[in-house]
C-alpha cells in the first residue's frame, strides 16, 4: 500500500486532528500478548485490525466489480475447513484479482489511514520478531531473511505514516512527534537485528532524544508515562551497542554525544522543527506532574498503568471524603432535631430521596446509597486501591524481572520508584480498611445500643403494666336517708370521734403479697440481665474479628520500609495498633466472664494492661504524625489523647467486677465450661490463643496480680453498699461472742498457708534458692507469741 501526497488536503490547519499514537501501541501490546512477548498472538491480533480497517475504508485488495456476491447456499452438512492453498485454489477463476490499494491525501479526513499504516508496521514487525525467535541451526539462513525482509516493510510502513503526518496540516505537533519518534524506534530496532551496532547506536540515541523531548513537553503526566515507556528498550539497545564498540561511558553521555543536533536532524528529518514546536507550544501550556504525597517528599508515577488506577484511586477518595463529611454533618444534624417531629414524606418525595434525586418537593439532602445495587463509597475506594496496589505489585514484579536480565541504572531507579509507589498504594489500602472495620464497629455497637434500649423499655413496660392499667372505680351512690317512722326520734350527729378504733388485720397477708413482688420483680431483672448478657455474647466474635482484621493490617502497615524509616509514623501505628488489641482483649475478658471463667478472663485483662501501657510508651515517640494520625480514628496526637487512660480505668473496672463476682460465686456452684462446644466460643479461644496462653501457672499469677492490684479485692467476700451496716454489726457481735468465749490450749494451730509469688509465675531454677529461703527462716529466733502457739 502506498500513500499518494500530491493533490490538496480535505482539512486545514485550522480544524483540529489528533493521533496519539504511543497510546494505541501501549495499550494494543499490553492487552494482545506483549506482556508474555508472544508475538504470534500479537501478529494475529494486527492482522485482524488491519482487515478491519481496510473493510471500514473500502480498501481490501478485492475488486468489488468483478467479484460476484453470491449467496452461499446453506447445507445441514459439515463442512470441511480448507488450508490456505485450497481456498487460494478454489478462489481462482471466481473474479478474486489483486488490487493493489493507495491512500489519496484528499480522501484522509479522519485518522483511520494512518491507524492502517501503523498497524500495518507493527503486523509486519511482529511477525519479523516471532520469525527470529524461531531460528535454529537448520533454518538460520532461511528465517534470518525473512525476518529482516519482514522488518524493512516495517520501516517501509512508518515512513509512510511519517510522510502522510507530515502532508496533513490539521494534525497537531504531537501526533508529529510521536510518528517521528514511531519511526526511529522501528529503524532502530532493524539495525539492532542486522547487527549494525554503530547505526543502531545513532538512531538509538536521536530517538531518545526525541522521546525525552516528548516527555517533558507533555501536557499530562500520562502522556509523560507514555513517552517514558519506551525509553527502557532503547537505553537496552544503546547499552548493548555500545558494548560491542567497545564504549564504556554510561547511557547519558554516549546519547549526549552522539545525538548532535546536526546528526539528529540527518537521522530523522523534521527532527529540528518538531522539538522547535513542542517547546513552543508547552511553555503556553505547562504540565502538572502526578505525584504520590508521602511526609516531606513526594514519589512520581513512572508508568501509564499506574498513572491510570492512580487517577482512580483519587477519585475514590475524595468520593469517600465527601461522604463522609456528609454522613458526619447528617448525624449531627439529627442529633440536634432529634427531639423535634420527624417530618412525614409522600410517596414520591420518599422515591426521589431513595434515588438521591432534587425532587421538587423533596429539599433534604440524601447522604445514604442512591439504592441497595450501589457500592458503599468504603468499598469503590478499596476496590481502585486493591486494583492499584495489584498492578503496582505486578509492575514491581517485572521491572525485577528485567534488572535480573540486564542491570541498567535506569531499571534500577524505576524499580526503587516503582517499589515506593507499591508501599504507598499498600499503606493507603491499610488506612482505608482499618477506617472502614472502625466505621462498622461503630455501626454495630450502636445498633446493639439501641436494641439494648427498646428490650430495656419493653421490660420496663411490661413490669409496670399493671401499675399503669387503668383501674375501674366503682361509683357507690349515697344511700337516701331513711323516712323517720312515726312516733321515733331522730339520731343527733356524733360530735366526738369514737375512742375505739379497729385494730387492722395481723393475718400477713400484705407482708407476704409485697415479698411476692418483690420476688417477682427480682426474677424479671435477673432475666433481663441475663437476656443482656446473651445478646452483649452474640455480638463478641463479630467484633473480634473486626479487630483482629485491623491488627493485621496495622501490622502489615507497621512492616513496610517506606513506614520503618519514619520512626514517628512507625510508633504512632503500634500505639493504635497496641490499643485496638486492648479493646479486642477486653471483650473476650466479658465473653469469658459470661462463660463462667473468671480465671481466663482476668489473664486476657492483665494483657490488655499491658498493651495500654505499651501504647503510652509508643506514643511518647510519635510527635511530628499528626497528617498520619488523622488517617482514621482513634486521633492519638489530636482529640483523643485521654483515651488510653480511659481504656484503663474501664479494665480496672471490668477487673473489679470479675473479682467481686469470683469470690461472691463459690467454685462449686459455677457451671461447668462450655465454651470450647460452641462455633461462638471456639472463635473466641481462636482470638485470644494469638495474644494470652492458659497456662495454669500463668492464670494463677493474673489471678494473684488482680488481687494485689485492686485493694477492694483483698477481703474474702464481696459487700455490697446497701449491706454495709448490716455487715458491721454482724462483725460487732460475732466479736463479742469471740470475747465471751475462753481459749483453749490444747487446741492445734491453724498452719500458715505460704503466699504465692507475686512477682511472676513458678521458675523451677528458683527451687533451691526457695529452699535455702525457708532454711534460714526456719533459724531465724521467734517471738513469744509465735513460741506460744508452737
Amino acid at each position: 500500500m502506498d500513500v499518494v501526497l500530491d493533490g490538496e488536503a480535505p482539512l486545514s490547519a485550522d480544524d483540529s486532528l489528533s493521533f496519539p499514537l504511543l497510546k494505541l501501541i501501549v495499550e494494543a501490546r499490553n492487552e494482545h500478548g506483549m506482556r508474555q512477548q508472544d508475538w504470534a498472538r500479537y501478529r494475529k491480533y494486527c492482522t485482524t485490525k488491519t482487515q478491519r480497517i481496510r473493510s471500514t475504508l473500502q480498501l481490501t485488495h478485492i475488486d468489488a466489480a468483478s467479484h460476484k456476491q453470491t449467496k452461499p447456499k446453506r447445507s445441514h452438512k459439515r463442512t470441511k475447513r480448507l488450508t490456505p492453498e485450497q481456498q487460494s485454489a478454489a478462489a481462482k477463476g471466481q473474479g478474486h484479482t489483486f488490487v493493489r490499494r493507495t491512500i489519496a491525501l484528499e480522501q484522509v479526513t479522519d485518522t483511520r489511514p494512518m491507524e492502517l499504516l501503523l498497524f500495518e508496521a507493527e503486523h509486519c514487525w511482529s511477525a519479523a520478531e516471532e520469525l527470529w525467535a524461531q531460528q535454529t541451526e537448520e533454518t538460520r539462513a532461511v528465517l534470518r531473511r525473512r525476518s529482516l525482509g519482514r522488518a524493512r516493510r516495517a520501516v517501509h510502513y512508518a515512513e509512510q505514516l511519517v510522510a502522510l503526518s507530515n502532508a496533513l496540516p490539521a494534525l497537531d505537533t504531537p501526533s508529529r512527534a510521536q510518528c517521528l519518534a514511531y519511526q526511529g524506534l522501528v529503524r532502530s530496532a532493524q539495525q539492532f537485528i542486522q547487527g549494525r551496532w554503530e547505526a543502531t547506536l545513532r538512531v538509538a540515541a536521536v530517538t531518545r532524544q526525541l522521546l525525552t523531548c516528548l516527555a517533558e513537553c507533555s501536557s499530562s503526566s500520562r502522556e509523560e508515562a507514555l513517552a517514558s515507556s519506551f525509553l527502557d528498550g532503547l537505553d537496552a539497545q544503546i547499552r548493548f551497542a555500545a558494548y560491542s564498540l567497545g564504549d564504556t561511558d554510561d547511557t547519558d553521555t554516549t546519547v549526549q554525544r552522539i545525538a548532535t543536533p546536526s546528526a539528529c536532524e540527518e537521522t530523522l528529518p523534521g527532527f529540528e522543527a518538531v522539538t522547535t514546536a513542542l517547546r513552543t507550544t508547552h511553555t503556553s501550556a505547562p504540565t502538572a506532574p502526578l505525584e504520590l504525597p508521602w511526609r516531606q517528599t513526594t514519589i512520581p508515577v513512572p508508568t501509564v498503568e499506574l498513572h491510570d488506577v492512580v487517577t482512580r484511586v483519587r477519585a475514590e477518595e475524595q468520593g469517600l471524603q465527601r461522604s463522609v463529611q456528609a454522613s458526619a454533618s447528617s448525624s449531627a444534624a439529627r442529633a440536634s432535631s432529634s427531639s423535634k417531629t420527624r417530618a412525614r414524606l409522600t410517596h414520591a418525595e420518599r422515591n426521589a430521596k431513595r434515588r438521591g434525586n432534587s425532587h421538587a418537593g423533596a429539599q433534604r439532602l440524601h447522604d445514604g446509597r442512591a439504592n441497595h445495587s450501589e457500592m458503599d463509597p468504603f468499598d469503590r475506594a478499596l476496590s481502585a486501591l486493591t486494583d492499584a496496589e495489584s498492578v503496582a505489585r505486578t509492575l514491581v514484579e517485572e521491572n525485577a524481572e528485567a534488572l535480573a536480565k540486564t542491570h541498567s541504572a535506569r531499571y534500577e531507579a524505576a524499580g526503587l520508584t516503582l517499589r515506593r509507589a507499591h508501599e504507598w498504594l499498600t499503606y493507603r489500602l491499610m488506612c482505608v480498611r482499618v477506617a472502614r472495620n472502625v466505621r462498622l464497629l461503630a455501626d454495630v455497637q450502636a445498633r446493639a445500643e439501641k436494641r439494648e434500649a427498646r428490650a430495656l423499655s419493653l421490660a420496663d413496660e411490661r413490669s409496670c403494666r399493671t401499675a399503669r392499667r387503668p383501674t375501674t372505680t366503682t361509683t357507690t351512690s349515697t344511700p337516701s336517708p331513711k323516712k323517720p317512722q312515726p312516733g321515733s326520734r331522730a339520731k343527733r350527729p356524733r360530735s366526738t370521734p369514737k375512742r375505739f378504733v379497729r385494730p387492722p388485720g395481723r393475718s400477713g397477708t400484705r407482708r407476704v403479697a409485697k415479698q411476692r413482688r418483690t420476688a417477682q420483680t427480682q426474677r424479671a431483672d435477673e432475666a433481663v440481665r441475663a437476656q443482656q448478657e446473651r445478646r452483649r455474647l452474640r455480638l463478641v466474635p463479630g467484633l473480634a474479628k473486626l479487630l483482629d482484621t485491623m491488627d493485621s493490617s496495622l501490622l502489615a502497615m507497621g512492616g513496610l520500609e517506606m513506614v520503618e524509616a519514619e520512626p514517628d509514623v512507625s510508633n504512632l501505628l503500634e500505639a493504635k495498633r497496641f490499643y485496638y488489641c486492648a479493646v479486642l482483649l477486653e471483650h473476650l475478658a466479658h465473653a469469658f466472664a459470661q462463660y463462667h471463667l473468671p480465671a481466663e478472663a482476668l489473664v486476657l485483662l492483665q494483657r490488655a494492661d499491658l498493651y495500654i501501657r505499651q501504647a503510652s510508651q509508643s506514643l511518647e515517640l510519635a510527635e511530628g504524625a499528626d497528617d498520619e494520625d488523622a488517617q482514621f480514628v482513634p486521633y492519638l496526637l489530636g482529640d483523643d489523647k485521654a483515651i488510653l487512660s480511659t481504656q484503663t480505668q474501664r479494665i480496672q473496672q471490668l477487673r473489679l467486677h470479675v473479682l467481686k463476682d469470683m469470690d461472691v460465686t463459690p467454685a462449686s456452684s459455677q457451671a461447668p465450661t462450655s465454651i470450647q462446644s460452641t462455633k461462638s466460643g471456639q472463635t473466641l479461644y481462636y482470638h485470644a490463643l494469638h495474644h494470652v496462653s492458659f497456662d495454669p501457672v500463668d492464670v494463677e499469677h493474673a489471678v494473684t496480680q488482680a488481687r494485689t492490684m485492686v485493694p477492694t479485692s483483698t477481703d474474702s467476700t464481696w459487700v455490697d453498699e446497701d449491706d454495709e451496716e448490716a455487715m458491721d454489726d454482724a462483725e460487732e457481735d460475732a466479736r463479742l461472742d469471740v470475747d465471751a468465749q475462753p481459749m483453749e490450749e490444747d487446741t492445734p494451730a491453724m498452719p500458715i498457708a505460704s503466699a504465692p509469688p507475686t512477682d511472676g509465675p513458678f521458675d523451677p531454677m528458683n527451687a533451691l534458692e526457695e529452699e535455702e529461703e525457708r532454711e534460714n527462716e526456719a533459724k531465724k529466733s521467734r517471738g513469744w507469741l509465735r513460741g506460744w502457739f508452737k
